[in-house]
């Protein structure tokens, strides 16, 4: 049995997003920021709804000076898809829902994950946005 086979890429994106909107909408302490920053590989990457690409020291300095400048942010998750599993590798796609000041943004999200087996955990890889009509 694989790190990967008792792991559950729906809980994990859930829960990484429930840190960052914690992060981004409310006055949270310093560890919810490090509890989302110890998910992303020191190689992560991501490309945002706007194009940009951004290295994990450049994500992880940009939400340091966004700490509650989304007061009430809610981030849903659906449609959670699991595209490929091989080896240590899964590839998922999910929708995010952005809730706040009475509005909502809608992306797709495209995230590879690989699976440290000690302790059995995912590590963000590689994370591509992709905003939807109207957004």
């Amino acid at each position: 049995m694989s790190a990967s086979d008792s792991l559950d890429p729906s809980a994990e994106v859930e829960a990484v997003h429930a840190l960052l909107a914690t992060w981004l909408g409310t006055e949270a302490e310093p560890d919810v920021l490090e509890r989302f920053a110890a998910t992303q590989h020191d190689t992560m990457s991501m490309v945002t709804t706007s194009g940009a690409r951004l290295s994990r020291s450049e994500l992880l300095s940009g939400l340091r000076r966004a700490r509650n400048s989304r007061p009430g942010l809610d981030i849903e998750i659906s449609e959670v898809e699991v595209l490929l599993t091989e080896g240590n590798v899964t590839v998922v796609r999910f929708m995010e829902r952005h809730h706040f000041s009475g509005k909502h943004t809608d992306r797709w999200t495209t995230a590879v994950l690989t699976t440290e087996s000690i302790p059995p955990r995912y590590s963000w890889r590689v994370l591509h946005e992709t905003a939807t009509p109207g957004d």
